[in-house]
């Protein structure tokens, strides 16, 4: 087996069960969704195969056969005071990717190596989602598709070792869309300056781009009819520059600083609308769109790390950005995710015990300080003008308002034997022990009259054990 490489084969897959079960007394009702049942049932599986061959002059290929598929099929009834539901939503949708990659390494010498690789992407569709316009009416196609295509992309990228300083990273990658016949060609390059032992300058430019998801290209609806309006969108673009320092303050720490400034274009919008799949988190589109709309995102981050001595490591990192886009009205805005800033702070300690102090105590603590989301101002006469009080936006006012930001920690503690044939770890791992909530939305509150932000919590705390052997 040696001389032919080596094989290894993977699968993973699951089933999973949610839902929400609606309030049984009629005197808490306060919204919408007091009233609402759900319950979900997802399938994921993939597997595939690997070849990995080394050849004699510093070169090695490696190709993988994998496939993978999705399943989630949905549904919600709303109740009314006399505890009689009518179907609200019904879900089905499908996802399957059959995928064929290879990539070749070559070692030319010390100061150049080459890699060059291609991945074929083949792809298949299919969703029906319904829903309810008004509570207690009959249910209407919202977003309905089936279909398949294939995303065929190569690359080859170089590194060239210029002096003893200069380091060079260039390539190119390319990428085709057999749906509609959309391609791109995207040259990348970077360079490395060595100025001292301890401090490096890089200066990197790339160009990327991206289909969207499978509904996009394939949605019909009422108000696209049976045709697929948007197959012929072209890919979402970027150009992107960063800077980059480092500087190794010791043996055990270091300090990058990197600037950034992203450019995006023919990014698909709504004509004369403030949409745009930038801010995408609904897992269904119903509408024509264009490739219209731009996208700008400026940020510098900088990170301190200590590497492990003595048991002891701990990282702080933040990211100050802004994060804007331009509609099919022509207007900038703020992206959804525009949250101005990220701080992570990571913290980790071992301890080596056991008579030959061969065990392992660990503990670590992860504290995130992150801005909040954007949300679109709330239009209060549409809402009230709605039959469901369903909350209504102005999206001539997109995302100019932001939740409150948001304190995320994360600890594990873990004790880890060690023996000659087999290991064991003990662990317990804690989500959210500082109580974040996320916020989905606004409802309308029937007790008070009011608009009420619609957030919750979720802690977690997962005992785990482990045998390795």
């Amino acid at each position: 087996m040696q001389k032919a490489g080596t094989f290894s084969v993977w699968g993973t897959s699951l089933i999973d069960k949610f839902g929400s079960d609606f309030e049984k007394n009629t005197d808490k009702w306060e919204y919408m969704s007091d009233r609402n049942e759900s319950k979900d049932k997802q399938y994921m599986a993939a597997g595939g195969i690997s070849h990995r061959y080394f050849f004699n002059n510093d070169a090695s290929l490696k190709t993988t056969i994998a496939g993978t598929y999705s399943q989630l099929d949905g549904g919600a009834t709303m109740f009314n005071h006399s505890l009689e539901s009518t179907p609200y939503m019904d879900l089905n949708s499908k996802h399957t990717n059959l995928i064929l990659t290879s990539t070749f390494n070559r070692k030319f010498s010390n100061r150049f190596t080459n890699k060059t690789g291609f991945t074929y992407n083949a792809m298949f569709y299919q969703m029906n989602l319904a829903i309810a316009p008004y509570e207690a009416e009959s249910l209407e196609t919202v977003s309905q598709g089936k279909g398949n295509t294939s995303l065929i992309s190569a690359y080859n990228s170089s590194s060239v070792g210029l002096t003893e300083r200069w380091t060079l990273n260039a390539g190119i990658y390319g990428q085709f869309l057999t749906l509609n016949n959309k391609w791109s060609v995207e040259p990348r390059i970077g360079l490395k300056w060595q100025a001292t032992p301890k401090a490096t300058f890089a200066l990197a430019y790339g160009m990327y781009s991206r289909m969207e998801k499978m509904d996009v290209y394939f949605v019909k609806t009422k108000s696209t009819g049976d045709k697929s309006v948007n197959k012929e969108l072209d890919f979402t673009k970027a150009q992107h520059v960063m800077l980059s320092f480092g500087y190794k303050i010791s043996d055990r720490m270091n300090l990058k600083i990197e600037p950034y400034i992203q450019f995006l274009h023919d990014v698909p919008v709504m004509a004369d609308s403030s949409y745009s799949v930038l801010n995408r988190s609904d897992f269904y589109v119903e509408d024509a769109l264009v490739n219209k709309g731009r996208g700008r995102n400026i940020g510098i981050d900088i990170t301190l790390e200590r590497f492990l001595e003595k048991g002891l490591y701990y990282m702080i990192s933040g990211s100050l950005f802004d994060s804007r886009y331009r509609g099919g009205d022509g207007v900038w805005y703020n992206t959804k995710f525009n949250r101005n800033y990220v701080i992570n702070g990571l913290i980790g300690k071992e301890w080596m015990l056991g008579r030959n102090r061969q065990n392992i105590l660990s503990i670590n603590l992860k504290l995130t300080l992150q801005g909040g989301d954007r949300y679109s101002l709330i239009d209060r006469e549409a809402t009230m003008n709605h039959p469901d009080k369903e909350v209504q936006y102005d999206e001539t006012k997109a995302f100019s308002k932001q939740y409150s930001p948001m304190l995320i920690g994360n600890y594990t503690v873990s004790y880890r034997i060690n023996k000659k044939k087999v290991s064991h770890e003990f662990a317990v791992k804690g989500l959210n022990f500082t109580g974040a909530k996320e916020h989905y939305g606004h409802e309308y509150n029937v007790k008070t009259g009011k608009i009420d932000v619609s957030d919750g919590s979720t802690t977690l705390t997962n005992v785990s054990y482990k045998l390795e052997f």
